[in-house]
């Protein structure tokens, strides 16, 4: 049996082993490793530290609201950078928690139908439970479906670090200095209100 022969052969073998979907195998497998990696990072972030440096945020944006609505006190060019700051973190932080404990439900939901597409290519399955043909074009739909989801879920995942990792540096980089300037106005406030009150 000359080389050649054996080549055809065993080529004729692998395409006729071969089942509808089975070309989506590899960029499934790779998009799976790609949610599992997000994941992993999700995991890296703690909900409820997110959620108090949020809360930390609110709290003392309650005292800047009404202190800045205040007219008789003035503030420099240095304490409006401070307070800018401070408004960056509160938006950074905004829905963070909320996003981490969706992205981590999301991310399950992708690894599931990821693992249950290629479980379906792998078995040879020929109609899905709706009793829809299982055939090369319906492969070649749900995979474009499964990779865009995880592509997306990706990019979401992102930039939810990257927001929160901004905020959670900004809060922890000028937490001090908002509170003396908090506590600065206030005096000065409570100064302002006594010499009203006295004269």
């Amino acid at each position: 049996m000359t080389k050649q022969v054996l080549f055809l052969l065993v080529t004729a073998a692998f395409f006729s082993c071969s089942q509808p979907g089975d070309t989506h195998l590899g960029d499934l497998r790779s998009a799976e490793r790609d949610v599992n990696a997000g994941m992993s990072i999700l995991s890296a972030w703690n909900v409820d530290s997110v959620a108090a440096a949020r809360e930390r945020v609110a709290m003392r944006f309650q005292d800047l609201d009404w202190l800045v609505a205040d007219s008789t006190l003035v503030y420099t060019v240095e304490d409006g950078q401070l307070i800018g700051n401070w408004a960056r973190v509160k938006r950074f932080l905004k829905d963070g928690p909320t996003r981490l404990t969706t992205l981590d439900k999301q991310g399950k939901l992708c690894l599931s139908q990821l693992d249950n597409l290629m479980q379906a290519i792998r078995g040879g399955a020929t109609e899905d439970a709706n009793g829809t043909p299982m055939d090369e074009a319906y492969f070649d739909k749900q995979a474009a479906r499964e990779l865009k989801a995880a592509e997306q879920w990706g990019l979401a995942v992102a930039e939810t670090e990257r927001l929160i990792s901004l905020g959670i540096e900004l809060e922890a980089a000028t937490r001090a200095s908002i509170d003396s300037l908090i506590r600065v106005k206030r005096a000065e406030w409570a100064a302002t209100l006594s010499n009203e009150n006295g004269s």
